[in-house]
């Protein structure tokens, strides 16, 4: 299993890309990772298109995959197609998250195989920062910023993949871009969307909800006390995108219908979904379905818990 690797940059953009660009170039498991992409994935994406698409919705990700590209001496359109996160094959992970007024707690499960390993908080100055575990180094699976807003990928289905931002690359600009979960709402709608993805979205200001996103159609989920969100649309208008077998996410979702009943503090919920017995973790990691983190976000407190399996707690404080 792997550990992760808590990796905390400072400055610019592109002096950030440039700093994690040159550690990758040191780690074995992520020059073995990008080979089999290379060699396994059909990435002929339009590299124009791909800078054009990010200059519009976030153009500071372009600076850093600049730094990126000096980092790791790969050629622009290999960083672009690698990390663009634009027009990309979809891949297809399992994730839970339960959010209340005052925390957001999340497991994502996956291979160890394709998985960065590596918690990314970046610190352009001393009230302007973002964290989050990282997916192909720019992407985020989930994070928060600097404003409490904290936001997390849950993928539902790829029947419908069109060209558009993978899950991970979304919740980037999401944290990038956005302070509330408001304005997170009104920019998902206008990202283009690749494949079917739940957004879990929670702020500040005790605001929270899902945003459901198909290509086609979307749509936002909300509840009152708390809300669970897992690997299907929820929402009688998006139900019918869902994948034919979402026997998993119904035992999640029964699951934790009772934590909403039970009220518990944050820690008592992370330790309860990082634990090895509990229903909602996962240990199929052979066929891609095995938790590789517990994450839980603080907003009201700056504050992250971050459990890899097997492993204690790691409290971050900003």
């Amino acid at each position: 299993m792997r550990n992760i690797d808590i990796l905390d940059f400072k400055g610019s953009y592109y002096e950030i890309g440039l700093a994690h660009g040159r550690k990758l170039n040191d780690s074995m498991h992520y020059q073995s990772m990008l080979s089999g992409f290379k060699d396994n994935l059909n990435l002929e994406q339009n590299t124009k298109e791909i800078k054009s698409t990010l200059n519009y919705f976030c153009p500071n990700l372009l600076d850093e995959l600049n730094g990126l590209q000096e980092g790791m001496k790969y050629p622009e359109s290999d960083v672009l197609k690698l990390f663009g996160g634009y027009d990309m094959p979809i891949l297809e992970m399992g994730c839970t998250s339960f959010i209340t007024a005052d925390y957001y707690v999340r497991n994502y499960d996956f291979s160890p195989l394709i998985y960065d390993g590596s918690f990314v908080i970046q610190r352009h100055n001393e009230n302007d920062w973002t964290c989050g575990n990282s997916e192909l180094v720019v992407g985020r699976l989930d994070g928060m910023n600097h404003n409490g807003l904290t936001c997390g990928l849950h993928f539902v289905n790829n029947d419908l993949h069109k060209k558009g931002f993978i899950g991970s690359t979304i919740v980037r600009i999401v944290l990038e871009m956005c302070k509330t979960v408001e304005e997170a709402l009104d920019l998902l709608k206008e990202l283009p969307h690749a494949a079917s993805y739940n957004y879990s979205l929670a702020d500040r200001y005790g605001n929270f909800a899902v945003f459901e996103a198909s290509p086609k159609k979307t749509n936002i989920h909300r509840e009152k006390e708390s809300l669970s969100c897992v690997n299907m649309f929820q929402t009688d208008k998006m139900k019918s995108y869902n994948r034919a077998n979402v026997y998993s996410s119904l035992e999640r979702m029964e699951a934790l219908s009772q934590l909403s009943k039970a009220k518990k503090p944050v820690r008592e919920v992370h330790n309860w979904f990082s634990d090895q017995a509990s229903p909602v973790f996962y240990t199929d990691y052979e066929h891609f379905f095995g938790t590789l983190h517990t994450v839980s976000y603080v907003p009201k407190l700056n504050k992250v818990i971050l459990t890899a399996p097997g492993d204690e707690p790691k409290e971050i404080k900003f």
